[in-house]
């Protein structure tokens, strides 16, 4: 794998760490304003509807644990696709598969689309 798909894998898992250790401040520097997050269930988000989520814990992430990951890099977009064991409220697991499309806008890289569904792995 490329140095800047390495990183950007790297940096989607610093984003599960950060969940899960209720850095939420961290991930929202992340999200871009524009986000666009789509739930498992097909609901759709904004950042700032699912950071307020995350801050008043009416949805905690307890544990993820990613089984793979690989990005591809096209220009100043990458688009990372990746499987994970999400714990969520208190001990609900879920197999998901994501797609992760971050952006690079001044000289840091963004996440401007997540879209989640079940996986069966």
């Amino acid at each position: 794998m490329e140095a800047i798909e390495t990183e950007i894998v790297n940096l989607s898992v610093e984003k599960f760490r950060w969940k899960t250790e209720g850095k939420i401040t961290l991930v929202e520097d992340l999200f871009d304003d524009e986000l666009v997050f789509i739930h498992i269930t097909g609901h759709t988000t904004t950042k700032s509807q699912w950071i307020k989520e995350l801050k008043t814990e009416s949805f905690v992430y307890n544990k993820i644990q990613v089984k793979e990951a690989s990005a591809k890099v096209y220009g100043n977009t990458a688009v990372l696709v990746g499987k994970a064991y999400f714990t969520v409220n208190g001990g609900s697991v879920y197999k998901l598969v994501y797609t992760e499309v971050y952006t690079k806008k001044n000289e840091k890289w963004k996440l401007v689309n997540l879209h989640t569904t079940s996986g069966n792995f």
